[in-house]
């Protein structure tokens, strides 16, 4: 399974990512989710990402390591999770931006003290939803410890958007290109308007 996250292109990789499942197993229980947005960034070449110009900390180490593994970071005192892309020593990286709940949402509505698609639809949300509170986990690898991401798609996308990322500021060309994807219609995406909501099939063939 780590092979996937090394075998593609990044930008590949974060649209094909829609569809997965992504399961935390806690001791709060087991939360699981179906990917419905991801964001890709591209390493070194890339203004936005924390590996821009071949920085490299003890934080964000973890985006150094094999395809698959979690980095976990705090943005203005928000967690957020980072997949970890393409084979060691190339700082790749996927965000996963949003998520629509399939197991433990009574718990996740709980630790948010949010109910429906407020509960999921942004990357610190479900991050809260999930209950993880701190970065002890960035670092492990996924189907290998408490996160488990499914080998096949369980629901495949109808329609997948490709948008600019969103938050990245003053770092023109990498504003504007699209390398944010979305399962169209998903009302879990973040920031959709309602009207763009399909709440029939939530985007799904």
């Amino acid at each position: 399974m780590q092979k996937y996250f090394e075998t593609a292109e990044t930008m590949d990789l974060a649209k094909d990512m829609l569809g997965h499942t992504f399961t935390y197993k806690s001791e709060q229980g087991t939360f699981c989710g179906l990917i419905v947005e991801t964001e890709a960034y591209l390493g070194p070449i890339d203004m936005a990402a924390h590996s821009y110009n071949g920085r490299h900390t003890k934080a964000n180490d973890p985006l150094y390591q094999a395809g698959g593994t979690i980095y976990i970071y705090s943005i203005h005192s928000w967690l957020d999770m980072d997949i970890s892309i393409q084979k060691a020593g190339t700082p790749n990286g996927v965000l996963i931006r949003a998520l629509q709940p399939l197991e433990g949402i009574d718990q996740m509505e709980e630790n948010r003290g949010k109910t429906g698609f407020e509960t999921t639809n942004g990357p610190a949300k479900w991050m809260a939803a999930f209950g993880i509170k701190n970065k002890e986990l960035s670092g492990t690898k996924l189907n290998e410890s408490n996160f488990i991401f499914s080998e096949k798609k369980i629901q495949i996308p109808k329609n997948i958007l490709a948008t600019p990322r969103i938050g990245v500021k003053n770092k023109e060309p990498w504003t504007s290109k699209n390398m944010r994807f979305i399962v169209e219609g998903n009302p879990y995406v973040s920031k959709l308007p309602k009207r763009d909501m399909n709440l029939d099939t939530y985007g799904w063939l």
